[in-house]
């Protein structure tokens, strides 16, 4: 057996679980989520223990500072949160998320983590493939509820692990029980074959049929707010290809093309938003997303300088959280939009904040694509697919999303260089492990 497998096996069910965390409660219920949970917590902690100084040299390099500074703003909210028990925990839940994902760049290479991240994607795109082939086929009733919870016989759609929908032309859910994050699942399957194709780092036979179940997968979930992602994603790597080209005016003019083609595709986007959404399944709502907004922006109102104190994902136990929005008999425990999310949490200062943590990730992601190096545009591509999801959803903030963003934010350098190496380089006169050198 190869040397370090367990690194590899770390890494794929890390990043499996924290990419289905819904998947799991509904198959495992919320204690077997957490046991999971807690085992890649006590894993990451001792990966970060024994890689203490390396660890040290990430969180505290001047990289790191606006991601550091927006996780401390979370726990400084405790003082003024109108839930400083809920604080406490939600800032736990960030803190431990995000120490999962930068234990992962202490023990893989860059290279071998974009390579076992896109095997994890695809993986679990074949796999929701196969349980909505089940469910549709052989489960009575055709639709499934998760197995640990029982919402009774007339259970609102939302609740259903899946509705069966494969055969019936409808919007499919996989195994993480929600078809739009399937979908964007499917989108960043496509980025990471597509970069790693582009460095000649995977074949033909393997790259093929993963592009052909990563566009059939955004097929069969249809998720609008992805669909826009993906041209947003086209159009950075066009840019990026074009910067590459181009030097001085030619970037300038660039530049402008490509501020004036954004105008005109959101102008003619919004005049063709109706016929859009329909034929997306969507409503004039926007899947009632309007609402919700307008109720959390009533909240934002209230409490708008310093929030109503930080919480990642609303507990459904807490006040105002618990009765804030219900709709068809659903209770929703998110913003669906992460900056309005933050704004609601976090007031002014974390919107602040957060703006730090995004400009200096595109900045420095921008940097580092223009340079011709393998993989050296997917970081972009990456943040672009995430910033433009958190507009209709907040999973920015949890699970996979918030891993990843922590993860891009820690290993992304301010000069254009290549990503940060592991914490050890092999020697190849002796063979034996020795300190990476200090960026």
């Amino acid at each position: 057996m190869r040397r370090g497998w367990w690194k590899d096996a770390y890494a794929f069910v890390a990043l499996f679980s924290l990419w289905d965390g819904d998947g799991l409660r509904d198959a495992l219920s919320w204690w077997g989520f957490g046991a999971i949970s807690v085992l890649l917590l006590i894993t990451g902690i001792v990966v970060t223990i024994r890689h203490r100084r390396r660890f040290l040299e990430l969180i505290t390099s001047i990289d790191s500072w606006p991601i550091v500074g927006f996780i401390a703003l979370c726990l400084l909210s405790t003082v003024w949160s109108a839930y400083p028990v809920a604080t406490l925990l939600g800032f736990f839940i960030q803190i431990a998320t995000a120490l999962v994902g930068v234990s992962l760049l202490l023990i893989q290479p860059p290279g071998r983590l974009v390579a076992i991240g896109t095997w994890m994607v695809h993986v679990h795109l074949a796999l929701s493939l196969m349980f909505e082939a089940v469910v549709a086929l052989f489960v009575p009733g055709h639709q499934l509820l998760p197995f640990w919870t029982d919402y009774g016989s007339n259970a609102p759609g939302a609740y259903y692990w899946s509705e069966g929908l494969l055969f019936k032309g409808g919007r499919i859910q996989g195994i993480v029980a929600n078809a739009n994050l399937t979908c964007f699942l499917a989108l960043l399957g496509l980025v990471l074959i597509g970069c790693l194709l582009a460095a000649r780092r995977v074949p033909m036979v393997l790259a093929v049929p993963a592009v052909l179940l990563d566009l059939l997968m955004l097929a069969l979930t249809r998720s609008a707010t992805v669909l826009i992602a993906g041209f947003l994603v086209v159009a950075a790597a066009l840019v990026v290809i074009g910067f590459r080209r181009f030097r001085g005016r030619g970037r300038i003019v660039l530049a402008a093309a490509a501020a004036v083609m954004i105008g005109i595709i959101g102008f003619g986007s919004s005049r063709a938003s109706a016929p859009l959404l329909g034929a997306l399944g969507k409503g004039d709502d926007l899947t009632g997303r309007l609402e919700i907004w307008r109720v959390v922006g009533d909240h934002v109102a209230e409490r708008p300088v310093l929030g109503w104190g930080w919480v990642g994902y609303w507990p459904p136990w807490v006040a105002p959280f618990n009765r804030l929005i219900v709709r068809g008999g659903v209770q929703y425990l998110q913003a669906h939009n992460a900056y309005l999310d933050i704004a609601l949490q976090l007031g002014i200062p974390g919107l602040l904040a957060f703006v730090v943590v995004v400009g200096s990730l595109v900045y420095r992601s921008l940097r580092l694509a223009i340079a011709p190096r393998p993989l050296a545009l997917l970081p972009l591509l990456l943040t672009v697919a995430l910033l433009t999801q958190a507009l209709a959803e907040s999973r920015l903030l949890i699970e996979g999303n918030w891993a990843l963003l922590v993860m891009l934010s820690v290993a992304v350098p301010w000069v254009g260089a290549p990503l940060r190496p592991p914490v050890a380089v092999v020697s190849p006169q002796r063979g034996d492990p020795v300190p990476a050198p200090r960026r």
